[in-house]
């Protein structure tokens, strides 16, 4: 598969767009990464974290030499703005902050880079107004300053698309795309970068539907299937100025899913970030107290499955 810059398809539509609202750099922002420690944000779908997995897959394969530290610790139902919806998770608990553990999160893992994608949450399920609007621009704003205090950099992901059946009236998406627009259009002063994956994904999620109008990328209008977390890798990658295969995003999956190093990636990623979630602490459905996770034993077994993905990246002739 032959390494090339991503399908001119969806090309204008994963924008980086940097704080100082001057012409896009990505390839300034991808250079931020090889090298450095990398903490993913986000909720249920960066815990799920396939597209972390495949985002980490194609970096490793377009620079093989580069070493990336990604630690993804993502909180399923997490949000930056601290509302929650009457009733959420019938009533067992109101939606995690991601305030409550950011601090915690930035002492431990000391990520020089923070990739931060929240907003599905953020809205709790109900129209665009001005206090949620408020509440996702405040939340979103203190966790650039922490972040930024904590000495790391900080690229924010728009939030991904709430994949609903076409119908009549009032759909969430409308306040998910008014998230984006806001992060895109007026980001946080000192943010490195901001990845429009919502535009890039609702261009993905259309193309799709106009040839098959029952396609969707979610079957629960939330949690996207493999399918839909490549179309995310796809957008970051592009948004980082890092190149892909070329290829549709359903041949990149089944390339990646048939690639021994991709399950390796995998692992790794999971392994890790299972550990540092716990080690850092939360509070969902239960408590779990910071220093529970086995970061140690994590980190032993991450470094030797590295060094069998470092076998695979690596030519023949240079084993």
């Amino acid at each position: 598969m032959r390494f090339s810059a991503p399908a001119a398809l969806l090309a204008s539509c994963a924008l980086l767009i940097p704080s100082a609202r001057c012409a896009p750099e990505p390839s300034r922002l991808g250079a931020l990464l090889p090298g450095r420690r990398v903490m993913v944000l986000g909720d249920s779908i960066t815990q799920g974290g396939l597209y972390v997995s495949q985002l980490e897959y194609f970096l490793q394969k377009a620079n093989p030499a580069a070493q990336y530290d990604i630690v993804s610790v993502g909180l399923g139902s997490e949000n930056t703005s601290g509302l929650s919806e009457p009733g959420h998770a019938g009533g067992a608990f109101p939606r995690p902050n991601v305030h409550e553990r950011l601090g915690r999160a930035l002492a431990a893992v000391k990520p020089q880079v923070v990739i931060a994608c929240y907003g599905m949450n953020d809205g709790i399920l109900m129209p665009i107004n001005d206090e949620r609007m408020s509440a996702f621009q405040q939340g979103v704003t203190k966790l650039v300053r922490d972040c930024r205090a904590a000495g790391a950099e900080v690229i924010l992901v728009t939030p991904p698309v709430f994949d609903a059946k076409k119908k009549e009236g009032w759909n969430y998406d409308q306040t998910l795309a008014a998230f984006a627009e806001w992060e895109v259009k007026h980001p946080p002063e000192g943010v490195a970068g901001v990845v429009d994956l919502h535009s890039f994904m609702a261009a993905a999620l259309a193309e799709r539907q106009a040839a098959n109008p029952s396609f969707h990328f979610c079957s629960d209008q939330v949690h996207p299937g493999p399918l839909g977390h490549l179309v995310m890798a796809q957008a970051i990658l592009k948004g980082l100025g890092v190149a892909l295969p070329s290829g549709t995003a359903e041949e990149l999956l089944a390339a990646a899913e048939a690639d021994p190093m991709f399950n390796l990636v995998q692992q790794r990623r999971d392994l890790r970030s299972k550990a540092w979630l716990d080690h850092i602490g939360y509070t969902r459905e239960r408590t779990v107290a910071p220093g529970s996770g086995n970061v140690e034993a994590a980190e032993a077994k991450a470094r030797d499955l590295q060094n069998k993905i470092d076998d695979l990246k690596s030519p023949p002739a240079a084993k």
